[in-house]
């Protein structure tokens, strides 16, 4: 007989992948195997979506319960450009995602991707070969709706007072996992994963 186990540490959690082997994956994260690798880059090591197969183009990786709620993810995000083509990078949270679009360049905030009147969004400059941070907040109101807030700057950078997203859901997920999302059909690149029960 075989068995295995999943232990999730609980909130709050911080993840840079220095110390994984190359090629792994953190053992508890779910869907992540075959789609995402840990690799070398600018002196550390970094999480990168995978390129190598066409039905992994867009991956969602999850590193915590379902039943999570009211709290905030971060993420450094860095797409690369080929062929005039730029892939997309998000972090998830409770089912909201922050998602920043290469093509497009844009910032997205989705409740649910297909259900497009509920997306908020507005333009946002970013480069290929760049880090960025994300960081994505969501609160389950007193009256049954849910807050999301997001917001994107240059990693390095000061962070904004100002949430640069903001949406009140009045469908809501009130609970679900923190994640990661990646859209592209080459390579996509995550670091410094945190994520804490709102303050």
């Amino acid at each position: 007989a075989v068995a295995r186990i999943r232990v999730i540490p609980p909130p709050p959690y911080a993840e840079n992948f220095d110390s994984l082997a190359p090629d792994a994956v953190p053992p508890f994260w779910i869907n992540t195997t075959g789609k995402f690798a840990a690799r070398e880059m600018d002196g550390g090591k970094v999480l990168v979506k995978l390129a190598n197969n066409p039905f992994t183009k867009r991956a969602r990786a999850y590193f915590g319960p379902d039943t999570w709620h009211d709290y905030t993810v971060e993420a450094d995000v860095r797409a690369t450009e080929k062929r005039r083509q730029m892939g997309d990078a998000g972090v998830v949270a409770q089912r909201y995602q922050l998602i920043l679009f290469g093509n497009h360049q844009r910032l997205e905030l989705q409740s649910w991707q297909p259900e497009t009147e509920r997306t908020a969004l507005t333009s946002f400059s970013w480069k290929p070969e760049t880090w960025y941070h994300l960081k994505l907040r969501v609160e389950n109101l007193p009256d049954g709706k849910v807050r999301a807030r997001g917001k994107a700057w240059p990693s390095g950078e000061p962070e904004p007072a100002a949430w640069t997203l903001e949406r009140i859901d009045p469908v809501p997920s009130r609970q679900g996992s923190p994640g990661l999302y990646a859209d592209a059909p080459f390579e996509v690149y995550f670091d410094n994963v945190k994520a804490a029960a709102n303050q």
